[in-house]
């Protein structure tokens, strides 16, 4: 069983990017700039944007949060997404999710220039990655499991692909990347029936549900590449653990991402090369 490591292949991206944003700046070109938008003060939401800003920063580009106060409402928040869509210093910017339940996240996410949408949430660039269209940005998350698996030279095309959860930040995407690459794929989601006997004949096994340790020995076959999306809570010990119950499966897997470690760095990575690619495209 060989780890998928996020945290090696993620260093790769970012040190390609901090090198080209570096003779951006000794060419005197203006400098990759990625804002972020984040509402509240949700503790895990501040942690994430933090992270961004950080590594933003870390390699050379300008990283500017907008944090807006829990009592901002959607057309203020439409509002500060159109200037930032008009304003040609800023490359691509982000909405932190989830957004407080009195605003209107569809409406605020449709508002987004798909051009800057680095996360790739809008209805363009989703419908765009469903026709195979390369000016689709596709989010942060998929594109990170797609460049680990390739790092890895994991075979996808004739593979069957399970993903478990069907949402439009990972699965949903993630499936049109994967068709894109001739898979075959099953997305399921809380209504379907038999998940663990669907889950079982996956070559490729992506775990995105949200559910602590659901992803036992029982939903695996031998040899299988699994992909754990999952950050969450342990039910007991509150330590970080993913939806895949590690302990259960080991020695079963061929490939497993671990958590942490495993697709959060991609994500991060991935942010960053989406936003390169926005800038390259606005120059």
């Amino acid at each position: 069983m060989e780890l998928l490591d996020g945290k090696i292949s993620s260093q790769k991206i970012l040190d390609e990017i901090s090198s080209e944003v570096e003779d951006i700046r000794k060419n005197g070109k203006r400098i990759p700039r990625l804002d972020m938008i984040l509402v509240g003060n949700d503790f895990g939401s501040i942690k994430y944007v933090g992270i961004k800003e950080k590594v933003a920063n870390e390699v050379g580009m300008i990283g500017k949060v907008h944090h807006l106060d829990f009592e901002t409402n959607t057309a203020e928040l439409i509002n500060l997404v159109d200037t930032l869509n008009k304003y040609d210093d800023v490359d691509g910017f982000m909405i932190q999710l989830p957004l407080p339940e009195h605003i209107n996240t569809n409406l605020v996410l449709e508002s987004i220039d798909p051009r800057k949408d680095v996360d790739g949430l809008t209805a363009i660039n989703l419908g765009k990655l469903f026709q195979k269209d390369r000016s689709a940005i596709p989010p942060a998350t998929p594109l990170g499991i797609m460049r680990l698996l390739g790092e890895y030279n994991i075979k996808i095309f004739g593979k069957h692909v399970v993903i478990l959860g069907s949402s439009n930040i990972v699965g949903i995407p993630l499936a049109a990347m994967m068709l894109e690459k001739n898979a075959t794929v099953t997305v399921c989601n809380s209504h379907t029936v038999d998940i663990q006997g669907v889950s079982k004949t996956a070559d490729i096994l992506v775990c995105a549900t949200g559910k602590p340790l659901l992803v036992n020995s029982s939903f695996i076959k031998k040899d299988v590449v699994i992909v754990d999306v999952g950050s969450n809570k342990h039910p007991e010990t509150g330590k970080l653990v993913g939806d895949v119950d590690w302990e259960d499966v080991k020695g079963i897997p061929s490939y497993i991402t671990p958590v942490p470690g495993g697709v959060g760095p991609m994500t991060i990575s991935s942010l960053m090369l989406n936003l390169m690619n926005c800038y390259k495209k606005s120059i």
